[in-house]
């Protein structure tokens, strides 16, 4: 098969790159072209030259004999994808088309790849008219790249080609016609005779999938057109043609020709009918496809994506969408345990404070910080060097006034005895007060635990205050964990909930225990805000000591794993939808 004439190749470019959106250049090449010479090729826009990679990208079509896209980014077309059909005419290939498009995604690609191939019909049909009369039909393709495609455009034509008096095109299918246009323009009306008569001659053309003439020719004595027969009786002996407007055997549509009964088709008309059958089909479906409704479209793109998936591309897709119904399916009926996860410290169920009896001076320290002392054992010394000479000076007084006092007893001088009883009582009272604050100068544990808090080995001879904090020691056998809790999970937290408890410390040993007070206390760390709860320790081990931080898990219940694994976003979105929509 030899190329058309260019003038035929250029206006079918041109009425191409109407149909796919975003062409930039196009070029259309012939086999055994091995130069760049104007006379091998024919390219879009006129009288551009032909970009070397769209010509090596043809050449390469003609040679594999495949279709070929190369996307944006892999030649040195910037921001431009290539694509290159072959032309085949009995099983051999004539040439190649090729075209440079605006970038797009690999289904955009597909559909102009798609769209292509459709307007190939128009280029067979030119050339197959072009052999058999000698003259470049261009009349159909040049006119309708002049104006905008529409149904009353295509009716317009058709009437001025062909010298019809009434030209009428319905669009639809094998099951439903509706008139969309008439030439000259006419109202019919809705459900009247003549309406009923030309939908009738349109289905019987569409029912024989074949050009339809009355009279008859006599090469197609064979065809039914009895409703064509009585379409013309009713208008008054008309000439009549019926063109099925198909497209790779779907229906898009039937045109109607009337003209005088003294004015048959000649064989010229009649083969330019048969160009305008695939030509106006095309590209009447081509404008349908694009006006179609939203909700058409998008059935339309769930169909293409629904080939995509179960066509034989995208192995790893295919095997990847099952597999992810069932880790859906699985996670959604199988359950798992819902564990809270709470920072967890340490403490001793009791703390007592040990503070300075009296204003004095540190003279000694015996312990400090993390030592286990008994009870009763030293802690620390206060300086008694004064309160000792005070317990000499009133032991003196003392025994001074008690020596007085038998004086008086030996004179029988009444009076002077009660007044130095008197004086000897409050003596002996400031002694005695003397001599505790000697005894609570060494302060002493008051009960068997750890010192979690003190040292004062580096501040010897110190003052210290009365009532200022010395050390603080906890028991060993009485414990309590302080959990801190995130705001978004302390909704499930309820007293009485058992959870475990790893310590940084022990990392390998695992403390059970239980919640017992949720406390209404938040604290902002990290960006969020944390409650604060107690839990008790189920079992005591020797190891434990006040201070020791670590990661618990409170157990909620069982939940499923799918909303394990989902919960958090799902809350967090509800919480958005709140925020901006509620």
């Amino acid at each position: 098969m030899s190329l058309p004439s260019q003038v035929v190749i250029q206006q079918w470019l041109v009425q191409l790159c109407r149909l796919i959106s975003g062409i930039e250049s196009a070029v259309v090449v012939e086999k055994g072209a091995v130069d760049e010479k104007r006379s091998s090729h024919v390219v879009w826009p006129q009288g551009k030259e032909p970009e070397r990679d769209l010509l090596k990208l043809s050449r390469k079509a003609i040679e594999t004999r495949r279709k070929l896209i190369v996307s944006a980014g892999r030649h040195n077309v910037k921001n431009a994808d290539l694509m290159a059909l072959p032309l085949v005419a009995g099983g051999e290939v004539k040439g190649a088309v090729a075209l440079c498009l605006s970038a797009r995604a690999a289904q955009n690609q597909q559909a102009a790849m798609q769209a292509l191939q459709w307007s190939l019909h128009w280029l067979h049909l030119l050339q197959k008219q072009a052999a058999a009369s000698g003259a470049v039909p261009r009349v159909w393709i040049e006119q309708l790249s002049q104006d905008q495609l529409s149904p009353a455009s295509i009716v317009g034509l058709v009437a001025e080609q062909f010298h019809c008096d009434r030209v009428t095109l319905a669009v639809g299918d094998a099951r439903r016609l509706e008139i969309a246009a008439t030439s000259p323009a006419v109202k019919i009306e809705h459900e009247s005779g003549l309406l009923r008569a030309i939908k009738e001659a349109m289905f019987e053309a569409l029912d024989q999938r074949q050009l339809l003439f009355y009279p008859p020719l006599k090469s197609s004595a064979e065809k039914l057109l009895r409703s064509h027969e009585s379409f013309a009786k009713t208008v008054g002996q008309a000439t009549l043609c019926s063109i099925p407007l198909t497209v790779a055997d779907c229906t898009v549509g039937v045109l109607l020709l009337e003209r005088h009964s003294r004015q048959p088709f000649t064989q010229r008309e009649r083969e330019l009918c048969q160009q305008a059958a695939g030509l106006l089909g095309l590209l009447l479906q081509q404008r349908q496809y694009c006006d179609r409704p939203l909700i058409g479209l998008m059935a339309d793109r769930v169909r293409l994506r629904v080939h995509s998936l179960l066509g034989p591309r995208g192995l790893w897709l295919k095997l990847g969408l099952p597999g992810l119904a069932l880790i859906l399916l699985f996670s959604g009926l199988f359950q798992g345990d819902y564990r809270i996860e709470a920072r967890a410290n340490l403490e001793g169920r009791i703390q007592r404070v040990i503070t300075a009896p009296f204003d004095g001076y540190l003279q000694q320290a015996a312990v400090r910080a993390g030592d286990i002392v008994e009870r009763g054992a030293v802690l620390c010394q206060l300086d008694d060097r004064d309160l000792r000479l005070e317990q000499a000076k009133w032991q003196t007084e003392l025994a001074k006034l008690q020596r007085e006092q038998r004086e008086a007893l030996a004179t029988h001088d009444r009076s002077r005895i009660a007044i130095l009883q008197a004086q000897a009582e409050q003596a002996n009272a400031e002694l005695e007060r003397v001599e505790m604050k000697l005894e609570r100068s060494r302060i002493k544990a008051p009960l068997q635990g750890v010192i979690v808090s003190g040292d004062l080995s580096q501040n010897l001879g110190a003052p210290l205050k009365r009532g200022e904090e010395l050390f603080k020691i906890a028991p060993l056998e009485s414990y309590r964990v302080m959990l801190q809790v995130d705001e978004a999970d302390i909704g499930a937290v309820e007293v009485g909930q058992p959870g475990n408890l790893r310590l940084a410390g022990y990392p390998h040993l695992l403390h059970p225990f239980s919640v017992k007070r949720v406390l209404p206390l938040s604290t902002a760390a990290e960006g969020s805000y944390l409650f604060t709860l107690e839990a008790e320790l189920n079992t005591i081990d020797e190891e434990l000591r006040p201070g020791l931080q670590g990661v618990a898990k409170i157990d909620a219940g069982r939940r499923s794993l799918l909303w394990l694994a989902g919960h958090r976003l799902h809350d967090w979105l509800r919480l958005m939808f709140w925020r901006w929509w509620g």
